[in-house]
C-alpha cells in the first residue's frame, strides 16, 4: 500500500473512530463532558448523532474521492488506477488530499489550544492523531508523487529538480550532454566547411 492510500484510509478510520461513540452512545459522551450529572437533552442527542453521521459521510467521501477503492467495473481500468507519478488518476484525489490535510491542521490547532489550558486523555489523543495525519498529508502532498521518478537500478533521480532541492548530479549529466552535442555540431560544421573548400578547388 502506498502512502497516498495509507493516508486516505487513516483519515477515514480516524473520522469513523470519532463518529461511532457519538452515534451509539451520545448520553455517555455528554455526561463525560458535562460538569454536573444531568440527563441529556434532545438537542444534545440530535447534534451528537448529526455530527457522527457527518463524520461517517466525510470518511466515506475521502475513500471514494481519492480513488482508494476503484469504482470502475472493468478489470483493465482497475489495473491502471495510478499514473506515472504514483498518485491516483482520479481528478478529485489531489483536491481531497488538500482539503483533508487542512481539516487535520485546523483540528490539531484547535486541540492544541484546548490542551494548553487543561490536559485530558481525549484531547491529547485527538491532538496526536490529528497531528500525525496532518504530517502524513503534507508528506504525501510534497513527496507522494516521487515514485515514478527514481531509477530502479541505480536509485538516482531521473530528472533535474528545481528550487529548493537542486539535483546537482542530474544537472551535471544534462550539462555534459549539452557540451557533447555542441562539440558534435562544431565537428559537423567543420566537416561541411572542409568539404565546401575541397569542392571549390576543383
Amino acid at each position: 500500500m502506498d502512502a497516498f492510500k495509507a493516508y486516505a484510509f487513516g483519515t477515514a478510520g480516524y473520522c469513523s473512530v470519532q463518529a461511532l461513540p457519538l452515534l451509539l452512545t451520545p448520553k455517555l459522551i455528554v455526561s463525560m463532558l458535562a460538569k454536573d450529572a444531568r440527563p441529556i437533552t434532545d438537542l444534545e442527542a440530535y447534534l451528537s448523532r448529526s455530527l457522527a453521521l457527518a463524520l461517517l459521510a466525510f470518511a466515506l467521501l475521502v475513500i471514494l474521492l481519492t480513488g482508494a477503492i476503484p469504482l470502475t467495473g472493468g478489470i483493465e481500468e482497475n489495473v491502471k488506477g495510478t499514473n506515472g507519478d504514483g498518485l491516483s488518476k482520479d481528478p478529485y484525489a489531489y483536491p481531497t488530499l488538500l482539503v483533508t490535510t487542512g481539516y487535520h491542521a485546523l483540528t490539531a490547532f484547535y486541540l492544541y489550544t484546548q490542551v494548553t489550558g487543561r490536559w485530558t486523555f481525549g484531547l491529547g489523543a485527538g491532538l496526536i492523531f490529528s497531528s500525525i495525519l496532518f504530517c502524513l498529508g503534507v508528506w504525501v502532498t510534497v513527496f507522494g508523487s516521487e515514485k515514478g521518478r527514481i531509477s530502479k537500478t541505480t536509485g538516482a533521480d531521473k530528472r533535474t529538480s528545481n528550487f529548493p532541492f537542486g539535483n546537482t548530479e542530474s544537472a551535471k549529466s544534462k550539462k555534459k550532454e549539452s557540451k557533447e552535442d555542441k562539440k558534435d555540431e562544431a565537428k559537423s560544421e567543420r566537416k561541411r566547411k572542409s568539404v565546401a573548400r575541397t569542392s571549390s578547388w576543383r
